[in-house]
């Protein structure tokens, strides 16, 4: 009884959401799956993974797996990235995987304001598993399992192009952006019928408050948000990070209600360790919902170093211009 109540609420979920996207706690460390303009925002190459374990008591839940790799081309505006990307969902047998190179160009407002804009392109493979699939016609009087006269093969794997947008300004503290994926609405149905990807908008920003900064410490609170809507479902998340370098502890809210289409979701916490070149990051989602102490939660874990190709650095990117707080 208990499996059935998990599976039917599952299954609720699933339809209620037009299409299951990557929905990562930590979004800023997956830069490409939340605004095409953030990649190549860091001072000169930055190569990245995050990992995420979803509702592992469901039938090992969903997992998403992102690696992504983004470069500053210094002596241009243009920068450059890709993005490889996976999710498996072992309550449904299927896996989807993503191949997502991408572009973006700044320009500098005034001397205190920087707006880059970035396009992506992906390129999409889903496969069902569809090897523990049984019909009525496998099964016989006897008890016995037939070979189906169903054609499986049908409902094997589906491709195709995805594009996505997006902008994001900032100054030395704020920033503030927005992005479009999932612009063509391709078309994901296994059966040849029409089931179109909803477009997915994002906004999202935050402002970074310096408590203090001196040579041996540096103290900073630094509260943000991220507003999805895709189709009828709006999700609002909301938190803060405290930096006390090179500590990192951060708490959020997912899921705040915006509409009767919204539910209570989750509490996040965070804690991150940072230097120079290198951090790490994992954070726990404990959920407030009709799931709460059914599906254990959500693990996440994402690890972030910074390289430069050019041997010889060139002086600070924050001198040369304003970086992405």
């Amino acid at each position: 009884m208990r499996n059935f109540f998990l599976l039917s609420i599952v299954l609720f979920i699933s339809s209620s959401i037009n299409a299951q996207y990557i929905n990562y706690s930590q979004f800023y460390s997956s830069p490409h799956s939340l605004n095409p303009a953030l990649s190549g925002s860091g001072e000169y190459g930055r190569v990245g993974i995050i990992y995420r374990n979803q509702w592992p008591l469901i039938d090992n839940g969903y997992q998403y797996f992102t690696s992504w790799i983004d470069y500053n081309l210094s002596n241009s505006n243009f920068s450059i990235g890709i993005n490889f990307s996976n999710e498996n969902q072992g309550i449904t047998n299927l896996t989807t995987s993503h191949i997502s190179p991408s572009l973006s160009y700044e320009i500098n407002l005034d001397y205190n304001w920087v707006l880059r804009s970035g396009i992506q392109i992906s390129y999409t493979n889903s496969n069902f598993n569809n090897q523990d699939f049984l019909f009525y016609d496998q099964f016989s009087q006897n008890g016995l399992i037939n070979q189906s006269q169903e054609n499986i093969s049908l409902f094997e794997k589906v491709n195709y192009i995805n594009l996505a947008i997006g902008l994001i300004a900032y100054s030395k503290n704020v920033w503030f952006g927005s992005s479009i994926y999932n612009l063509p609405k391709p078309n994901i149905s296994f059966s040849g019928d029409r089931e179109s990807l909803e477009r997915l908008f994002s906004f999202h920003g935050g402002y970074n408050f310096l408590i203090r900064d001196t040579k041996n410490q540096n103290i900073s609170i630094i509260p943000a948000f991220n507003y999805r809507i895709i189709s009828n479902i709006n999700q609002l998340d909301l938190g803060s990070f405290i930096n006390f370098n090179p500590v990192l502890f951060g708490l959020w809210y997912r899921g705040i209600p915006i509409n009767s289409n919204n539910g209570i979701e989750s509490l996040i916490g965070i804690i991150g360790i940072k230097n120079d070149d290198f951090n790490i990051s994992y954070t726990y989602d404990y959920s407030l919902s009709k799931l709460k102490g059914l599906t254990g939660g959500a693990h996440e874990i994402s690890l972030i170093y910074q390289f430069n190709f050019l041997g010889k650095k060139l002086p600070p990117k924050n001198v040369r211009m304003l970086q992405c707080p």
